[in-house]
């Protein structure tokens, strides 16, 4: 039974997993063709979403293939030296956190665009989009640099290239990386996905703009509001699970749990195909 669950779960990734590597290549990559187009490009919440399927672009490929080869052949890239286990960690680290910002800045995009304050709806800009999407790599990236420096590789025990929690500090960075990817992300999908919603129901007190424009803008928004509750739906599962394994407490990984906590991960990789499907 302990072992049968595990191979179960193992075998489920190795099926589902191919799939859904195919169907984020190419869908990531028509988002890509399609919001480059004149009629979605020049809107501020289409850079968003083609930051976003540019950065789901590598996930559902570099990233899914590497846990695709961990998971089921056993084939981890990150235990060949130091260096691999670094740099990979960081890229994928990074890569995986970046999307849910993405999104977080398009819900606040939409959030000015439907605000019936026409100096809010000023930050609804291409400048602007193009500025906070700078910044936020760059912040995210400074603040993954913690992982070069703590993250190890070491062939004494199970854990392999991670974060071994031997000083205070180690045991605390893995607690803000659950704040950072599980706790902020989603409070403020929420946050302004509501009041987009709000804005979007008493958008007939807007001042008359071309009806393509604003037709274009609505469909941005609805999309946009099946985006953010359709991420929080396939990664709040994963993101528990996490927490339950960083927070300091005397819970004792089973096999059921390990079992979850792989379908859990089967959820999070079909976060990078939704914006294609919806």
């Amino acid at each position: 039974m302990t072992d049968s669950l595990i191979l179960v779960a193992i075998q489920l990734i190795c099926i589902i997993v191919p799939f859904i590597i195919i169907i984020g290549i190419i869908g990531n990559s028509i988002n890509i063709i399609v919001l480059t187009r004149s009629a979605l490009y020049n809107h501020s919440c289409s850079r968003y979403f083609l930051a976003l399927a540019g950065n789901n672009l590598f996930l559902s490929s570099a990233f899914l293939i590497n846990r695709l080869l961990i998971t089921g052949y056993q084939l981890d890239l990150t235990k060949i030296s130091i260096l691999s286990c670094k740099f990979i960690q960081y890229i994928t680290g990074v890569c995986v956190v970046i999307s849910p910002y993405f999104i977080v800045l398009a819900s606040i995009d939409r959030y000015c665009a439907s605000s019936k304050n026409i100096q809010r709806r000023k930050f609804s800009n291409i400048r602007i989009t193009r500025w906070t999407l700078i910044s936020v790599v760059i912040l995210i990236g400074l603040y993954y640099i913690n992982y070069l420096v703590l993250i190890d590789l070491r062939k004494d025990d199970s854990f392999g290239c991670a974060i071994r929690g031997d000083t205070i500090y180690k045991q605390i960075y893995p607690i803000t990386q659950v704040m950072v990817f599980a706790i902020i992300p989603p409070c403020l999908m929420g946050f302004f996905g509501g009041m987009t919603i709000y804005n979007m129901k008493h958008i007939r007190f807007l001042p008359r703009v071309a009806v393509r424009y604003r037709r274009t803008e609505n469909q941005l928004g609805r999309m946009l509001i099946l985006q953010v509750g359709t991420y929080i739906v396939l990664t709040l599962p994963l993101s528990i699970a996490y927490l339950i394994l960083v927070l300091p407490n005397s819970f004792k990984t089973t096999t059921k749990f390990q079992f979850m906590y792989l379908i859990c991960q089967l959820f999070f990789y079909l976060s990078c195909v939704t914006a294609f499907i919806l």
